[in-house]
């Protein structure tokens, strides 16, 4: 969100906004072909299990880990790719491997569903990405930070609980 907020505010919000949206379908597409991956082998009970400890794992970093800070260094990369083509590397490279990343794929390997779980986390950074090309700026002098990423701990910790009690107590919530 920092580095959407950053180079919106030095460029086209359209032009950040579609690369942006580019760059996070595509690491989408990786996450969920590796959770279709593990859903085909590996039993739905570990996956279960796994995908609610990952989410907990994730809300419980948020609280207790210092916030990284995203530096946008982009007059080198951008004097060779362009505006466009730099952000779309910054944002793909950023994303690999993030908690957004990993929670496509433990989505994905729970529901055996990639093109749902791929239109919705599609649909989900639309959403976000927009508002940070917009009105991102002023959330963030308007809102704590502290209460944004407690606000994204406890949808994790949420999401964790719910994955958890529904495979140790054999419930379907979703």
């Amino acid at each position: 969100m920092i580095t959407v907020i950053t180079l919106s505010s030095k460029h086209s919000w359209a032009l950040i906004f579609n690369a942006s949206i580019l760059a996070l379908a595509v690491v989408s597409i990786i996450g969920v072909v590796i959770g279709q991956v593990i859903f085909e082998f590996v039993p739905e009970e570990v996956i279960a299990i796994a995908a609610g400890l990952l989410f907990l794992v994730f809300g419980i970093l948020i609280i207790v880990l210092p916030e990284k800070e995203e530096k946008v260094e982009e007059r080198p990369l951008a004097s060779r790719l362009g505006v466009f083509g730099s952000t779309f590397a910054l944002m793909a490279i950023m994303e690999l491997g993030d908690k957004t990343q990993l929670s496509i794929i433990a989505l994905s390997a729970e529901y055996g569903e990639p093109w749902l779980i791929l239109t919705g986390a599609v649909l989900a950074f639309a959403a976000v990405t927009l508002v940070g090309v917009l009105i991102g700026s002023e959330i963030g002098k308007r809102v704590p930070e502290r209460y944004i990423k407690l606000g994204g701990a406890a949808v994790f910790i949420a999401f964790g609980l719910i994955f958890l009690v529904q495979a140790l107590l054999g419930l379907q919530f979703f």
